[in-house]
């Protein structure tokens, strides 16, 4: 077996037994103004040049969720059976990853992934985790995460999710100050944005464009003979195109506040997502969103790590997608300024 390690900005975590790194594609400008128009996530750090050369990177750089998309459309393409691809009883039903460093316009992404932990699926169904890393050309790791593969066990024909149905929060509203005075992250549990979003109609269109474009060939997806014998009955969109859009439709509120230190200090450091129901051509999706803690940094403590919950509901209120999304963003009492930075 060759070496397979690769680097962050730290240590080199390695993980066992995996064989290869697959999927290599390369990020480009094309492909970051592709998924915003896919997704409707049109931040400026990714989509304006200018804006990118002002930051701290001096460039522009991909969305996370474009590199999400990319390692799971990887994973399903160049293992799918570790991720149940063709069987049609099993499904992707949890999703997790951590950004560990930018990915940059030019840079190609590779991706290792293995089985963690292993049940008897074929039997008694259950549910399967596979780990994962993504890196670049440099040997560097940008990502990391697991996700969860679910199988339905033999002889079972209710839903899969029927058993145990997430309850639609109720629609809140944000006790937001004055619109000059900046928010802080230690304020954001209490005062941050919470309520109620559209996101929009699923299309079959929706579905191939963002299949093609995150390279996932998932026939729940894209084969309509193979979906009406699944476990699902229909086509179903992938729940990362459905996070995807949730996420973008959040993300845009969030940026409306007045936010303290500087807005180039702020970033996206991971998300977490649980499939409650499928997504069907035709249905239409609400969001409900709301700020969850904030935990300041010891290393930057002018700085906190700020975790918002996300749900996806249908057109009949019902509960599809259930995650949470983790931000860097600035406090309001900063530290730095009492030591003299």
């Amino acid at each position: 077996m060759k070496d397979q390690r690769r680097k962050t900005g730290d240590e080199k975590p390695e993980m066992k037994d995996q064989t290869e790194w697959v999927g290599h594609r390369t990020v480009t400008e094309e492909a970051v103004a592709t998924f915003a128009s896919l997704t409707g996530d049109f931040s400026r750090i990714h989509v304006d040049q200018r804006f990118g050369a002002a930051s701290p990177l001096g460039t522009g750089f991909a969305h996370g969720l474009l590199s999400a998309s990319w390692a799971l459309g990887s994973m399903t393409r160049c293992a799918g059976e570790l991720i149940g691809c063709a069987d049609p009883d099993s499904y992707v039903s949890d999703f997790a990853i951590r950004f560990q460093s930018p990915v940059l316009f030019g840079d190609t992404l590779s991706v290792a992934c293995q089985e963690v932990r292993v049940s008897d699926l074929p039997k008694n169904g259950g549910t399967r985790q596979v780990e994962f890393s993504l890196a670049n050309q440099r040997d560097t790791i940008s990502a990391t995460g697991r996700l969860g593969i679910r199988k339905r066990a033999v002889g079972h024909t209710p839903n899969p999710w029927e058993a145990n149905p997430a309850k639609p929060w109720p629609i809140e509203k944000s006790a937001l100050p004055a619109p000059s005075r900046a928010l802080g992250a230690e304020e954001i549990v209490e005062l941050g944005p919470r309520g109620s979003l559209p996101i929009r109609s699923i299309t079959e269109t929706d579905i191939v464009n963002f299949a093609n474009f995150s390279g996932d060939p998932n026939p729940l997806s894209l084969d309509a003979e193979f979906s009406k014998k699944a476990i699902f009955g229909s086509l179903t969109a992938s729940p990362m195109l459905s996070f995807s859009l949730g996420f973008a439709v959040w993300l845009s509120e969030l940026m409306k506040l007045p936010m303290a230190g500087s807005p180039s200090e702020a970033g996206h450091l991971g998300d977490r997502w649980q499939v409650i129901a499928p997504v069907f051509v035709g249905d239409t999706l609400e969001l409900r969103y709301r700020p969850l803690n904030a935990r300041r940094t010891q290393s930057r403590p002018h700085l906190a790590v700020t975790t918002f919950g996300l749900q996806i509901l249908n057109q009949r209120e019902e509960v599809v997608l259930q995650g949470e999304a983790d931000m860097m963003l600035p406090t309001l009492d900063d530290p730095r300024e009492s030591e003299g930075r």
